[in-house]
C-alpha cells in the first residue's frame, strides 16, 4: 500500500467526529494503544532552530512535549505530529549515537536512545509523520488544553452553512 493509502486507512479508523479536540483525540488514541499518553509543554525556552516536538516512550505511558509558546494551529501540528508516530507504528531504533544538542545536553545517552528511539529526525518515517498529522491538525480545532469539542463542531457547521 502507498503512504497516501496507509494515511487515508488510519483517518478511517479513527471514530471521532471532526473537528476534535487535542484531548478528545489523545483519549481516544490512549485507549488504542493501551497506555496513558500525557502532553507535557517544553518548560524552558528551546532555540528557535531547534524547535520540535518529541515523544517519549516508556512501558505504561508515552510523553508528547510541544512548543507551548506556538500558536493553537502549531502546538496541534506538533502534538499531532507525534501522534502520527504512534499512529503509523514507528518503532525506533536504539542503535544509533545520540549527538550533543541543546535537546540532549546533561542526558545520558542510552535514557536518550531508550526513550526517543531515534537519533535522526530527517528520514522517510519523520516526513510520514509530518503528512499525517499535518491531517490529524487539520481535523482538530483549539489548543491543548481547550476540553469544548461540542462547541467547534457546532461553529464548523455555522462554516459550511456560510459557504
Amino acid at each position: 500500500m502507498d503512504a497516501e493509502g496507509r494515511v487515508q486507512d488510519i483517518l478511517d479508523e479513527i471514530p471521532l467526529t471532526p473537528p476534535w479536540t487535542i484531548a478528545e483525540f489523545m483519549r481516544w488514541l490512549s485507549d488504542r494503544v493501551g497506555r496513558t499518553i500525557v502532553l507535557d509543554p517544553w518548560r524552558q525556552q528551546v532555540p528557535i532552530a531547534s524547535r520540535c516536538g518529541a515523544l517519549w516512550v516508556m512501558d505504561h505511558r508515552m510523553v508528547i512535549k510541544y512548543n507551548p509558546n506556538r500558536s493553537p494551529r502549531g502546538q496541534r501540528q506538533e502534538i499531532m505530529h507525534e501522534a502520527g508516530h504512534v499512529l503509523l507504528d514507528h518503532q525506533g531504533s536504539t542503535d544509533f549515537e545520540v549527538s550533543e544538542s541543546l535537546l540532549t545536553e546533561g542526558l545520558d545517552p542510552e535514557w536518550v536512545r531508550q526513550i526517543l528511539h531515534r537519533g535522526s529526525f530527517d528520514d522517510v518515517a519523520e516526513a510520514q509523520a509530518e503528512w499525517l498529522g499535518t491531517h490529524l491538525a487539520g481535523l482538530s480545532r483549539g489548543g491543548p488544553n481547550d476540553t469544548n469539542g461540542a462547541a467547534h463542531r457546532a461553529a464548523s457547521l455555522f462554516e459550511l452553512m456560510r459557504r
